[in-house]
């Protein structure tokens, strides 16, 4: 009996036991999780278990979630009309960083006489005999002026238009329209085109009226206008007329038409020079100085492309003054858009609405003028003329690599300014 109530104690021991180890497993865990993995190594089964952090680290965590988000929570996501104000004060903030009054004094002189250098060479070397050597290095120089010209209305101001235009300041204000950079260039090359057509056509009346008149009084005999004449017609009857007089009458034409083009290639140089000054004085720092040497670099070439035209004109009076005036006012135009900057950069706000359509569409009409004055005035007129056509096959060579470098360097300096 006494065995057989061991043997019942021992059987309800095992039994209570088992069952503490069943409700124990169906508890979860507070210590560990462990999560199985069969792995096998040399043929055998291993379950290894991963060991999960503590509850005490866990709810250190949830609680740093929580308190995150309830912050979140707490702080209210910007209201679409906060936002917008604050663009607006990123907009229209005025001023100038990082300006340096002295340096911006000294680049006004520095543009000035690089300027007025640039383009007194070639009228020296027309002028004085020591210079006259120099003949063909000017030469060079304007068609180098040329590649100049061109790549500063492609690179630089064609750039700066699409880069102004496109500020996200100005969204909504352009109507969704992407190509206004382009359009605007386009209508100022054919206002250029029409300007100069009209001027050319009244010079060329003017011309045949006066030799009319004067073949008139001298012979008897009248000569007929140009109104008078089909355009294709009236040089073969102008010459059957009078050969000697004809051709006289041509040759005054040829020189007012190319007055009228060295003209019209210093009034699209003068416009885009103003807007270069003004951009130059409303820049700081760093970017002042790069911005001066690539200006500095673009007038000096600039001025000896516009001089050599200048020198190649006749002028009956004075003729030494006239190129001098022409050569100034070209070397002015540019100090004179420094001198303006300068005046307005405290008030003046380069991302506002206003400042960015003036400044946009003013480099984009300077690219169209630019564009026609390099291509039509220079590139065509130059590589078009007699005394290109009759120097010998090295100069010719040279002259084109002058103004195939000109776009280069101008071009390469477009990375920086």
């Amino acid at each position: 009996m006494v065995a057989l109530r061991y043997i019942a104690l021992a059987v309800f021991a095992a039994c209570a036991h088992g069952a503490e180890d069943k409700a124990i497993s169906e508890i979860p865990s507070l210590t560990e999780q462990t999560t199985r993995g069969l792995h096998t190594n040399t043929g055998h089964i291993i379950f290894q278990s991963i060991t999960e952090p503590t509850p005490t680290s866990s709810a250190n965590e949830l609680s740093t979630l929580e308190s995150d988000s309830e912050i979140a929570s707490s702080t209210p996501s910007p209201s679409p009309f906060e936002q917008a104000r604050q663009s607006d004060g990123e907009c229209m903030a005025s001023g100038v960083e990082d300006w340096d009054r002295e340096l911006q004094i000294g680049g006004v002189f520095i543009i000035l006489v690089l300027s007025f250098v640039g383009a007194m060479l070639p009228v020296m070397g027309k002028y004085v005999n020591w210079l006259g050597n120099m003949r063909r290095v000017f030469v060079v120089g304007k068609f180098f002026g040329a590649g100049v010209i061109l790549a500063t209305s492609f690179v630089h101001m064609m750039g700066a238009a699409i880069e102004t235009l496109g500020d996200s300041c100005l969204d909504g204000w352009l109507g969704g329209f992407e190509s206004w950079p382009a359009l605007l260039a386009m209508i100022a090359l054919l206002a250029m085109h029409l300007m100069e057509h009209t001027m050319g056509r009244r010079i060329a009346r003017s011309a045949l009226s006066a030799s009319a008149e004067s073949t008139q009084s001298g012979h008897g005999a009248s000569t007929p206008c140009v109104d008078d004449l089909p355009l294709k017609e009236t040089p073969s009857r102008l010459e059957s007329h009078e050969p000697s007089h004809a051709h006289a009458v041509y040759g005054h034409m040829d020189e007012h038409r190319k007055r009228l083009s060295t003209y019209v290639l210093e009034l699209g140089i003068a416009l885009h020079s103003i807007i270069v000054g003004v951009t130059l004085a409303v820049t700081g720092g760093t970017a002042f100085k790069t911005l001066l040497a690539a200006i500095s670099f673009h007038q000096f070439f600039e001025g000896m492309a516009l001089g050599t035209r200048v020198a190649a004109l006749t002028f009956n009076r004075r003729p030494f003054l006239i190129c001098m005036l022409n050569a100034s006012i070209f070397a002015l135009t540019t100090p004179l858009g420094q001198v303006i900057g300068i005046a307005v950069r405290e008030s003046f706000a380069p991302r506002a609405p206003s400042s960015l359509l003036a400044m946009g569409v003013l480099d984009a009409l300077s690219a169209g003028i630019l564009l026609y004055s390099a291509v039509a005035n220079l590139l065509v007129e130059e590589f078009a003329a007699f005394e290109f056509h009759q120097a010998s096959r090295k100069m010719r060579i040279v002259c084109f690599a002058a103004m195939y470098a000109g776009c280069a360097a101008m071009s390469v300096i477009g990375k920086w300014a």
